[in-house]
């Protein structure tokens, strides 16, 4: 019969740091790109042309494409960043965008959600983690570390007392 190895939380709390600084890095990263792209944006309103529709385990996601005239009266035509189940245009509708001066392609519905949600939720999930692995980690450390190194269980430890002559020593037992 083989026993199964308990897990250490030590290992669990490397695993939830290691989590956080992903989700961290990942909204952060979004954040960056997200703010560059409102900084070097100009919002128009643009026209649904064609609507990319993909269907997968229940869901059903639209990925619109928009044509607006940009800010020097050039007709563009560009596709939204991100697909979402949250927006379903009909060709033809009008649409508020931003779009990036410098790759006129590149263009964002014109909402918080479209914009910040993503990058939100990803810093959410990471500081999250982050909170947990800390609370996880002070709790080991509460704990003591003998007792973290043994799954829990105090440690006993064996001793005698020097004050008698070795024949009738017995040994002390102390937990911890």
């Amino acid at each position: 019969m083989t026993q199964s190895k308990k897990t250490s939380p030590k290992v669990a709390v490397y695993i939830l740091a290691f989590m956080a600084v992903i989700f961290t890095s990942v909204g952060g990263g979004f954040l960056y790109f997200t703010n560059d792209f409102v900084k070097n944006s100009v919002a128009v309103t643009g026209t649904v042309i064609d609507v990319s529709v993909s269907y997968s385990d229940n869901s059903t996601t639209y990925k619109p494409t928009i044509s607006y005239v940009d800010a020097e009266g050039n007709k563009q035509t560009g596709r939204t960043f991100l697909s979402s189940s949250g927006y379903n245009f009909s060709r033809g509708s009008k649409v508020d965008i931003l779009y990036d001066i410098r790759t006129p392609s590149d263009i964002r519905i014109d909402s918080w959600f479209a914009l910040w949600g993503f990058p939100m939720i990803f810093l959410g999930v990471g500081l999250l983690l982050a909170f947990i692995a800390m609370i996880v980690a002070l709790s080991i450390k509460k704990r003591g570390p003998k007792a973290a190194r043994s799954g829990g269980k105090p440690s006993v430890t064996y001793g005698y007392n020097s004050n008698e002559p070795e024949e009738d020593r017995a040994p002390t037992v102390r937990r911890g």
